[in-house]
């Protein structure tokens, strides 16, 4: 027979389940704290976070991933990671296998570079961090992962390296076409030389202007290079772009019957302060980019006119709000692709089979337009043509009528100083200054070129400087010699484009420059120009 509990016997059990209660009720409430804790911080996180079971089934998706795929928890319940594109799946269930495989040597989370789906389709870069969720008895019972959206950071990675890329290239093919100039320099000055002593009548005559073409069309193309190449322009000035737009345009249309061009020109176009000769490059590249896009004909429209980017579109423009040119070609032919359209200004990237181009191109209008601080932009489909936007900041400065000079070459006979650190370049050009009637002294340094200014500075009437110089560069080399003579005229002579180096020196008042190759009419015309001014 049970003994009946005493009275004192049940108050200590009555105790005893009134503490009981009290510390569930406290392991309640701490339960409660803990999860409503991490409930607040999953819906803070910025990023996606989802909670799946054992069997791959999300059990808990965060405010963040809702927002960033568009997927909501009903919508995958009992599914197994359907945002997943499929050719990751693989990749993943192996990551996933090795975290549970490594749990119980190293509980780090794995971190792992991937990409998902959203729910309206789109692809998004992203980097997954998953830690498994252990269980009362110490085995994985879940995974906790967050997704970071890693999109526009890939993206801007991506610019940065393109743009390094660009640079690296840029500069490599600067310095090819240098030395590439000083050598068409020397082949040029000869066949400037032979020809002025040579009849028309006589046999060689016409091999020597033949050769004289193949320098001009080897000259035109490291012009494409230097277009992209250091950042360099040569002649720029205050420009009427309707002007070029229409010189240019009727070049191309009488050599492409088959192309219909139609002109809308703004009235009262704002001028740019643009190189001539390098926008006439952009326009007849994109002409023949155009052309090369329609094989059985079509029509090209080319529109000027005059806009205004404010603070509003600064973003989407990257570039300053002001006055801007736009400059319009649009053609009706077979169109691009995204990919392509990602490609296209890339130096040396072409569509064209093996041998039918040489990808400078596209790349050398965007260097053109970039190097004038202005933007470019495309728009195409495919099968629906394309469209090129050129934008060039307006100049408050009004049109400069070119000085027409004489026909044949202009002689003269003041004293010249010529300084190169290329022997072929100052035997050749010493050759055609002789011819021209000038007294030539040679300096084949900077250096040497201030002692030869400070010991005959009243007879040196103009220089011509090479940029690019050991010991002492061109800008160390022009304050030397402005400082031996404030008057001193001095004429810059490179086979670089105009570099910024360059372009300071004429902004403080350097008289001229002369891109390399240059013929005999052109270095006596920049010559009297500069002598006669």
């Amino acid at each position: 027979m049970l003994k009946k509990p005493t009275y004192e016997e049940l108050e200590q059990r009555v105790k005893k389940l009134k503490i009981e209660a009290i510390k569930r009720k406290q392991a309640e409430n701490a339960l409660r704290e803990s999860q409503e804790r991490l409930r607040a911080i999953f819906e803070a996180n910025p990023d996606p976070v989802v909670v799946y079971d054992n069997q791959g089934h999300p059990q808990y998706l965060n405010p963040a991933f809702t927002q960033v795929f568009g997927w909501t928890l009903d919508e995958l319940k009992g599914r197994c990671i359907p945002f997943v594109p499929d050719d990751e799946k693989e990749r993943i269930s192996v990551r996933i296998r090795k975290l549970y495989d490594n749990y119980y040597g190293n509980r780090e989370p794995a971190k792992v570079w991937t990409r998902r789906l959203t729910k309206d389709g789109r692809t998004l870069d992203i980097l997954l961090s998953a830690s498994l969720i252990e269980g009362a008895e110490g085995v994985p019972v879940g995974m906790v992962v967050n997704l970071s959206d890693i999109t526009e950071r890939k993206r801007l990675e991506a610019q940065l390296q393109q743009a390094q890329k660009m640079e690296a290239v840029g500069t490599l093919a600067g310095g090819i076409a240098h030395d590439f100039n000083n050598i068409l320099m020397g082949i040029q000055g000869r066949i400037s030389l032979m020809l002025m002593d040579t009849h028309l009548s006589h046999p060689h005559f016409e091999q020597l202007r033949g050769i004289e073409g193949c320098v001009k069309s080897a000259t035109d193309l490291t012009k494409q290079v230097l277009g992209f190449a250091r950042g360099g322009k040569y002649e720029v000035k205050p420009t009427n772009l309707n002007e070029i737009v229409k010189k240019t345009s009727d070049m191309f249309g009488r050599t492409r019957k088959e192309i219909n061009i139609h002109r809308k020109y703004q009235k009262d176009i704002w001028t740019a302060d643009a190189d001539q000769g390098q926008i006439e490059q952009v326009l007849m590249n994109l002409f023949i980019n155009a052309w090369q896009a329609m094989p059985s004909g079509g029509d090209i429209y080319i529109e000027t006119e005059n806009v205004i980017i404010n603070d509003d579109h600064r973003k989407h423009y990257k570039v300053d709000p002001g006055r801007y040119v736009k400059i319009s070609v649009t053609d009706t032919g077979v169109g691009m692709d995204e990919a392509t359209q990602q490609r296209i200004f890339e130096p040396f990237f072409t569509t064209k089979e093996m041998g039918r181009g040489t990808g400078l191109g596209l790349a050398s209008v965007y260097g053109i337009v970039k190097n004038h601080k202005g933007i470019i932009n495309v728009y195409s489909e495919k099968g629906e043509g394309t469209t090129f936007n050129i934008y060039l900041p307006a100049s408050e400065s009004e049109v400069i009528e070119e000085r027409k000079l004489k026909e044949g070459v202009l002689r003269g006979s003041e004293n010249v100083l010529l300084v190169d650190d290329e022997e072929m370049i100052l035997d050749v050009v010493k050759e055609m200054l002789d011819s021209l009637g000038y007294k030539v002294s040679i300096a084949t340094s900077g250096r040497e070129a201030v002692d030869i200014c400070k010991k005959d500075k009243e007879k040196i009437h103009i220089v011509i400087m090479d940029m690019i110089m050991p010991d002492m560069g061109g800008n160390e080399t022009y304050y030397r010699l402005k400082q031996t003579n404030p008057d001193l005229k001095i004429l810059l002579s490179s086979g670089y484009a105009i570099n910024g180096k360059a372009m300071e020196i004429l902004g403080l008042g350097c008289n001229g420059f002369i891109q390399k190759p240059y013929n005999m009419k052109q270095l006596s015309e920049k010559l009297r120009e500069i002598l006669d001014s």
